[in-house]
């Protein structure tokens, strides 16, 4: 069951792993990236102190540590037409592997749940997800519980009213 669980892990992209060391350029590289990650190699460059080069390989070093798991763009949801932001926290039972990595594919493929992520404690899951209205987001639910009906115990919203800080940045690396 463990290894079970460890390749769905490693599916879904966010098998931790052992730590990556990071050194001083490293951590400069990666505080430059989150800051502003359409910086050329030049900018990088004058900033750092290393060669485009070194800054070239580093960078693939680290996409390829998975420290690095790639360059996205921020949206401000109710700005492009989603104002409805909800946080849905899920319970679930008779979890076997094949039926959770279906709902892991699922909520990977699902163009309204931005963010999932599973949890200990009550709740197994946490999900983010963003909607039109009250309508729409009422439909997901409706399609999350039809979808998985002998998995999905119980869950909980919670919908943003006023959002006071939304960063990636994180400055203690």
């Amino acid at each position: 069951m463990k290894k079970d669980v460890l390749k769905i892990k490693k599916r879904w992209g966010l098998y931790y792993g052992e730590p990556y060391k990071l050194d001083l350029y490293d951590r400069k590289i990666l505080l430059e990236l989150q800051d502003n990650a359409r910086q050329t190699l030049q900018e990088l460059h004058k900033k750092i102190g290393l060669s485009r080069d070194a800054i070239r390989n580093r960078i693939d070093k680290l996409i390829k540590a998975d420290v690095i798991l790639g360059f996205t763009l921020t949206l401000n949801h109710p700005k492009v037409g989603f104002p409805i932001i909800s946080y849905v926290l899920l319970a679930l039972e008779n979890v076997k592997p094949e039926a959770e990595e279906r709902f892991i594919k699922y909520m990977r493929n699902h163009q309204k749940i931005i963010y999932a992520a599973s949890l200990i404690g009550k709740w197994d899951y946490v999900l983010y997800v963003v909607a039109r209205n009250p309508g729409d987001f009422s439909a997901i639910l409706k399609e999350l519980r039809t979808n998985f009906p002998d998995l999905i115990k119980d869950y909980e919203t919670f919908t943003v009213l006023e959002e006071f800080k939304y960063e990636e940045v994180n400055t203690a690396i």
